[in-house]
Order: structure tokens, then sequence, then C-alpha cells
């Protein structure tokens, strides 16, 4: 399936007729675009529901753990931009102190208005939460509602969960909180990517593809078998906008070559094959695929000789904590090593260490 590109920046064409940015949300906090709302209930609160304030937060005692109720009956204490601002819908609060390094799903999907949800480490920092987001990736019946995947929590902080909503909205939630041992974990023989967590895509000049200026690209060595990539990602906020850290890298084939690339990820995760022959811009994916957290995705093609492209991202712009890992597989990659700038084999060698 062929996907529209945009500039520099890839995007392709949602059912509703939007564009989705792959290395940069199209969306700012000055004209957010608009939202449908969902009808929120003004019931009163029912069963046991969030504290109003950090300070009063409902307690987590252990993981996994379910509770509804419903934030018409709080006040508005807090409010994060991921990426709209400007809320004053009422917001609840949960904590949850782990007993053991452990990694956190935090789910709103069964809620029954249009969530925004937010963690603070410790403290109430405004402007600064651990993870926000607002619309999750196929979460929802209208993907209206918030989940936080793959969000590394450890002892001795206490992790302050915001059930907040966009605009004013407020109604009925349904909060899931679910911790699992990660998947992604690095082979020792692997290729480790090393970028620092959740370079700005523009300014990326380690791996961001044709999204920075110059264009950059981490080369993989070809092998008589499969190569194995160790790499990290996460999405993030600019001055309001969504962003989400994007790795490209590229092989080149001497002859017409079945290419095998698989990626799980501890996120949704989103991987494709774009066409370098002709560099930058490119104008089209040659395919691609998602799959869920700790699911592989994977792409079968039959290449042509010349430069190819290999792309993994989040699937969303949101709720991706920065540094959560991915496992990338590449086999059939029998090429010529691609040395970058006359650097020497023992240079490049050393890059992967």
């Amino acid at each position: 399936m062929k996907i529209a590109v945009c500039g520099l920046v890839l995007c392709f064409a949602l059912a509703s007729g939007e564009a989705l940015a792959l290395g940069e949300s199209p969306t700012s906090v000055e004209t957010p675009p608009a939202k449908p709302v969902l009808p929120a209930p003004k019931s009163p609160p029912r069963g046991r529901v969030g504290g109003e304030t950090i300070e009063t937060a409902t307690v987590i005692p252990g993981l996994p753990f379910v509770d509804g109720g419903n934030t018409c009956g709080f006040v508005d204490d807090y409010d994060e931009i991921c990426p709209f601002g400007g809320s004053s819908a009422p917001d609840v609060v949960y904590a949850y102190t782990p007993a053991v390094e452990e990694w956190l799903d935090i789910d709103l999907c069964s809620s029954g208005y249009d969530t925004k949800l937010y963690v603070y480490e410790n403290a109430h920092t405004p402007g600064s939460p651990l993870s926000c987001v607002d619309d999750a990736f196929d979460c929802g019946p209208l993907g209206f509602q918030s989940r936080i995947s793959g969000l590394g929590v450890g002892p001795p902080s206490t992790y302050y969960i915001v059930i907040d909503g966009f605009g004013e909205e407020c109604g009925d939630y349904e909060l899931l909180v679910t911790g699992w041992t990660p998947c992604a974990e690095c082979p020792p023989d692997a290729i480790v990517e090393a970028e620092p967590e959740c370079i700005d895509p523009l300014n990326d000049t380690w791996n961001g593809g044709c999204n920075t200026e110059p264009p950059a690209f981490h080369s993989i060595p070809p092998s008589s078998g499969p190569v194995q990539v160790c790499g990290t990602s996460g999405t993030y906020n600019v001055s309001g906008t969504g962003h989400r850290d994007t790795d490209w890298y590229e092989i080149v084939l001497e002859q017409e070559t079945e290419i095998v690339f698989e990626c799980v990820a501890m996120f949704d995760v989103l991987i494709g094959i774009l066409d370098g022959r002709d560099g930058c811009p490119v104008s089209t994916f040659y395919s691609y695929e998602t799959a869920p957290i700790c699911t592989a995705a994977f792409l079968t093609e039959t290449l042509p000789p010349g430069t190819w492209w290999l792309w993994v991202g989040p699937a969303d712009f949101e709720g991706v904590a920065c540094g959560a890992r991915y496992l990338m597989s590449i086999d059939g990659y029998s090429g010529t090593m691609i040395a970058d700038d006359g650097a020497s084999w023992g240079t490049i060698k050393a890059l992967y260490r």
C-alpha cells in the first residue's frame, strides 16, 4: 500500500481524510484540530474513585489494578499540554509506589468520555509530566480515550496518575493499570543504536533520515544471517506539539533481494520500507506495517538493487515514554558494507559496540 508523503515529513491519509505525519505532528497548540465532543454523563460519582489532588490521591496497593468512577463531581486541579491545552475539565488522582522496577500500562480505553491522562513522579511538575497522552492509537470506540504504554517506574518514587478530560469534558472512567516484564530484550550480539533519547526530529543528526538536513541514516552492515538491532524510541512534546522519535536505517543491495524486516517493541510500532535510490525527499512508503505492543510487525519484500531505508517509530504521537525499547531484525541482506565519509572497517565496527 502506497502512502502519500508531505514535504520532508512523511504522512499518510487516514480513513477520515486527516493527515498523520510520521516524523512530526501537524497539530499545534494555537490551532489544534477540532475534535468531536463525546456526550459526557453528568451523574454523581459512582463507586470508589480517585482522590481530588496529589495530596489526597487514592493509593494503588498493587497490580493489576482496576477501578472506575465519574470525574464530574470533582474540581479542575491540573492540566498538561499533550498536545491540547487550556482544559478546564475536572480531574482525579491515583498514587502508585512500585516495590520493584517494572513497566506500566495505564489504560482508560473503556471510559465513556474524551479523556486525557498524565503522570507525575514524586511531585506536581507543571509543564513537565513524566508522560502525557490525550488520544491514544486504537483506544476506545472513536479513538478519543487515553492509554500510556511502557512507562518505566521503580522504587522509591511515587507516581501520580491524573485522569483528566479534553476541554471541559468529564464523565465515567474505567482505569486499568498493569505491570509487565518488558519485551524487546537486547541480545548480546546485536547492534546497539545508542541514540540519545527522543531527539527533536528536525535536529536528529543521528538517524533522522530525510526529516533532517543534511539527511542522516544508520548504515547496517551486511551479514550471512539475520542482523539484529536494539533501539529506543518515544513520544514527547515541544511547545505543545506532539513529536515522535523516528529511526531510519540504510541498506544497499547489489542485486534483487528478498528482505525480511521484523520489529517487536515496547509500544504500538509502525515499521516501513522506503525507496532511497533517488535520495531525499521520498514520495512514498514502499510498504509498511503496524503491530501492538510486544507483538512483532513483519514485512517481506523482494527489492531491486540500490539503496533502501528501513523506518521504525511509534504508531502514534503520544503515550510512549522516551527510551522505550524495540528489537528489529533484517534477514536476507548480504550486500557490500557501506563506509560513510571514507571511514575504515574498524571505525565502522566500533560504532556497533
